[in-house]
C-alpha cells in the first residue's frame, strides 16, 4: 500500500511539473496579426510625430507640445488645426497642397482606431493597406516641412546650408505611391475602411 501511494504521489508531482512547464503558442495567423496592428500603431505614431515637428518649426518657441499619449496632449486632429492657422500665418508657400493634405490626414486617426474592431483586425490585408495610407501622409508631411525649409533658408545662389536643413529634425524619404485605377490612372484608395473625419478639437488627447 505504500509503495502505490508513494507512486502515485510521484505520478501527481511529475503532472504537475508538466502542467506548469505548457506555454500557450501562437499560431502564425496571430503572429501575423499582432505584428500588423503594430506596424498601424507605429505608422499612425510618425505620423503624428511629423505632424509635431512641423508645427513647432512653422512656430519656433511659441509652442510646445506633450509626447504622445501623455496627460494633456494634443490630439492629431488638434495639431492639423494648429498647423493651419500657422502656416497661413507664415503664408506658406504650397498652401493649397497643405490643406488638402490636412484634410486626408485627419482619417489617420479613425483609420488607427480600426485595430479596435474585431473585423477589421482580423484582416492582415486590410492592415497593410492602412499602414500604407498613413505612411504615405506622413511622406507628403515630411516632403512639404523639407521644401519650406529650403525655400526659407535658400541662398542667393540657390543653394541651402546643411545645419539649417538639419533643424527642421524630419525624415526625407521618397513618398510611397498611391495605387491607380488600371481605366482612368486616377489616384485612389482602394478598399480602405469607409471612415469619416471627425471635429478637429473633439479630443483632448490621443
Amino acid at each position: 500500500m505504500r509503495s502505490r501511494s508513494n507512486l502515485s504521489a510521484a505520478g501527481q508531482r511529475a503532472a504537475n511539473e508538466i502542467s506548469s512547464a505548457i506555454v500557450a503558442v501562437k499560431s502564425a495567423s496571430e503572429r501575423g496579426r499582432a505584428e500588423s496592428i503594430r506596424d498601424v500603431v507605429d505608422a499612425y505614431r510618425r505620423l503624428y510625430g511629423s505632424v509635431q515637428r512641423f508645427v513647432t518649426m512653422l512656430a519656433g518657441d511659441q509652442l510646445s507640445f506633450k509626447p504622445i499619449g501623455t496627460p494633456g496632449s494634443h490630439s492629431l486632429n488638434q495639431l492639423l488645426s494648429i498647423l493651419a492657422e500657422h502656416a497661413r500665418t507664415a503664408s506658406f508657400a504650397r498652401l493649397r497642397e497643405l490643406k488638402t493634405t490636412i484634410e486626408e490626414a485627419r482619417l489617420a486617426q479613425p483609420l488607427r482606431d480600426m485595430i479596435f474592431s474585431d473585423a477589421f483586425s482580423n484582416d492582415p490585408p486590410a492592415l497593410r493597406r492602412v499602414v500604407t495610407e498613413l505612411d504615405r501622409l506622413d511622406a507628403v508631411m515630411v516632403g512639404l516641412c523639407v521644401a519650406h525649409v529650403l525655400e526659407q533658408h535658400a541662398t542667393p545662389g540657390g543653394e541651402t546650408t546643411g545645419p539649417l536643413i538639419a533643424s527642421a529634425k524630419v525624415r526625407v524619404g521618397p513618398a510611397p505611391r498611391r495605387p491607380r485605377t488600371a481605366r482612368t490612372g486616377t489616384t485612389v484608395l482602394t478598399e480602405l475602411p469607409t471612415v469619416h473625419a471627425e471635429p478637429a478639437l473633439a479630443h483632448p488627447a490621443d
